[in-house]
């Protein structure tokens, strides 16, 4: 059956089952629903984080009544700020909720979605309309309440969407969900013609010229090599600690070696890598790149505590020698991730709007929806945009 023969789903004609484990579904049925350009919502990923203990409490699986094809499925998490990644906390972005929480664990409620950190996409059939998207979506987000409610808490969330999920999810959220763009934004290169001089074209000339000065410094001062994930990840988790608790993002070594190690698991040793950039007999900084289909993903960066020679490793760890990679393997877009949104921008990065969605479990009315929120970034990326608008992705059209 081709998408486009797909009928539409009436909500009283979509059910939604529980599973515990991606085990249960087979790879074929799982994949030909989920996006094909999201790692993060793959079944090699989120068969390899259950198997790190990090895994979904529950799969909500939308079908038609007595059919096997999957139309829509929503990942929830238990995601306490101890365990998996901190930024996918959810009282971090909604702390203006946090009078509603479980006062037995100060907890607002599930994380829904890919549990990825950064550029959530959802899992439904793209060739329904969107009507029949919408019911998909609606009998998700109220059997995701229910779950909630059972374990007594009184939200889920939705973290890190990018625009074209908040565009589906539009017409379910309203009359009282709670919306607000993400500190942080995505940022991605399309890659132009074959090679980095191909790249270095499409700069502007300012630009260019710090970027080969930038190369030109790194390439004096320290030698690079790319190793598989797997045997660095007890080198680099430390050094990604580092740098995000620099930021004020607190991680444990433990934490981040497990996701490290999710990485390498679900991907192999040919497409999650680590890029080390060694200066005077030491790693002075890394890079994570995981390798999925035509994209390449910059996950992290890492460096070591003591102060050494910078050479400009961040930006050819996170950039230049990932571009060189994807060029090489003939892959057409470098994720360059989350953080430091300018500074890739300048270097030919595209900035797309990132949304956090909060909704009340059940029929939760407790007069704290509409509240203006403790921290609303709609400003921030305002006063951004003005400034600087060749940057910014015309997808901020729909929410600025």
């Amino acid at each position: 059956m081709t998408h486009q023969s797909l009928p539409e789903v009436p909500p009283e004609l979509v059910t939604v089952e529980r599973v515990r484990s991606l085990g249960e579904i087979s790879v074929h049925g799982w994949e030909d629903v989920a996006d094909p350009q999201d790692l993060f919502q793959s079944h090699a990923w989120l068969t390899a984080l259950e198997r790190s203990g990090d895994g979904p409490v529950t799969y909500l699986i939308a079908r038609r009544p007595g059919q096997a094809r999957i139309l829509g499925a929503l990942p929830l998490f238990d995601a306490p700020p101890s365990r998996g990644d901190y930024l996918s906390w959810p009282e971090l972005h909604f702390r203006d909720l946090l009078p509603a929480a479980n006062p037995r664990g100060g907890r607002l409620g599930l994380l829904a979605g890919s549990c990825a950190g950064f550029g959530t996409r959802l899992v439904v059939d793209r060739g329904l309309p969107g009507p029949a998207r919408a019911a998909v979506l609606r009998a998700l987000r109220d059997a995701a309440g229910e779950v909630a409610a059972e374990r007594g808490l009184p939200y889920t969330f939705l973290l890190f969407l990018d625009a074209r999920a908040w565009r589906d999810l539009a017409p379910v959220a309203g009359g009282g969900d709670h919306r607000r763009l993400a500190g942080v934004a995505q940022t991605e290169l399309e890659l132009p013609g074959a090679g980095f001089e191909d790249y270095l074209a499409t700069l502007p000339r300012n630009t260019r010229t710090g970027v080969r000065r930038e190369t030109g410094v790194f390439a004096r001062a320290c030698r690079t090599e790319i190793v598989p994930l797997r045997e660095a990840i007890a080198t680099v988790a430390p050094m990604i600690v580092n740098v995000r608790a620099g930021h004020g993002v607190p991680y444990s070594v433990d934490t981040v070696a497990r996701r490290l190690s999710v990485y390498a698991s679900a991907l192999g040793d040919g497409a999650s890598m680590a890029v080390l950039c060694r200066a005077q007999g030491r790693v002075a900084g890394a890079g994570v790149m995981c390798r999925w289909h035509d994209r390449l993903y910059v996950t992290d960066f890492g460096r070591p505590g003591e102060e050494g020679p910078d050479a400009f490793v961040y930006f050819n760890a996170a950039i230049y020698e990932p571009v060189k990679y994807a060029y090489a393997a003939g892959l057409a877009t470098v994720v360059t991730g989350a953080g430091a949104e300018m500074g890739k921008a300048r270097r030919g990065s595209a900035v797309l709007p990132l949304v956090h969605l909060a909704w009340a479990a059940g029929e939760r009315t407790d007069g704290r929806i509409g509240v203006s929120p403790a921290e609303n970034h709609e400003e921030h990326w305002r006063r951004l945009r003005s400034a600087h608008p060749g940057y910014f992705h015309p997808v901020w059209d729909e929410l600025l």
